[in-house]
């Protein structure tokens, strides 16, 4: 543990820093202007008038305008939908094939010129905050496609970066919210519990990074609490307190970080 005595961070002090060095390099990459904390609220996500992929459509585009990259051009499609479900101790797949992504990021294009695609699971259509989460995520995808060098640890690492490329982005409440789901089950006579993970990053460290970046940006963690789960919420008061005292500057804490220890280029 890092620490023998008061409020303890859930992760190690290896993830910690590599988490600093992170968003170290999310920084140096693409400034350290202050990014606003996304919420669930029409402020952010007023309802939309249609159905279907027209809805989640309109939700891209408000995930785009949190984001700041709603002029950056990319085309939104439905994907594949089909996703496990935990039925008690058996796992159930609607086909053989291996389950389909909460989302995807591609770049393709034809005469050398770009054209850059999401996609998202319909399965997900129903629950708002793990597809603000899921769109959120690939747009750090895009974002972090065009960073000028690799990030601390290399591009194998790039998931976890772009998990945590969303939170500094603004998104952490929706990130922590959807990284795992339990809900009661019944279909086909069959009742039961059923759970969903989602994202690469643990809950734990999804709150510790969302603590870390509102204090870069010169704010209060716990201004997020009100909108977590309610174990999340405590999670996020024990990263505020063990990070106030570990580490009372932040800022100065990322900025110490040597990134060339992570073979950042």
């Amino acid at each position: 543990m890092l620490s023998l005595f008061g409020a303890r961070l859930s992760i190690d002090r290896d993830e910690l820093e590599w988490q600093f060095a992170t968003f170290k390099w999310l920084r140096l990459e693409f400034g350290s202007a202050a990014r606003p904390l996304v919420l669930p609220s029409p402020a952010f996500f007023p309802a939309s008038s249609r159905q279907g992929h027209g809805r989640i459509a309109d939700l891209f585009e408000h995930v785009r305008a949190a984001a700041g990259m709603e002029d950056w051009p990319c085309e939104l499609q439905a994907g594949r939908r089909d996703r496990p479900a935990q039925i008690g101790p058996a796992l159930l797949l609607r086909h053989e094939d291996a389950p389909a992504p909460c989302g995807t990021f591609q770049i393709t294009g034809e005469d050398g010129i770009p054209k850059v695609v999401i996609t998202y699971n319909p399965e997900l259509a129903n629950d708002t905050t793990a597809m603000i989460a899921t769109l959120a995520h690939e747009l750090a995808h895009y974002l972090m496609s065009t960073a000028a060098t690799d990030p601390p640890g290399g591009w194998d690492l790039h998931e976890l970066h772009t998990d945590l490329a969303a939170t500094w982005m603004g998104f952490g409440i929706f990130l922590a919210n959807s990284a795992r789901n339990f809900a009661q089950f019944q279909s086909d006579g069959l009742q039961g519990w059923s759970s969903r993970t989602q994202g690469y990053l643990s809950e734990q460290a999804l709150v510790t990074g969302l603590a870390i970046v509102e204090r870069l940006y010169g704010r209060d963690p716990l201004t997020a609490a009100p909108f977590l789960k309610t174990y999340l919420e405590s999670d996020l008061r024990r990263a505020t307190k063990a990070l106030a005292r570990l580490h009372p500057d932040i800022p100065a804490a990322v900025g110490a970080v040597d990134l060339a220890q992570y073979g950042a280029s």
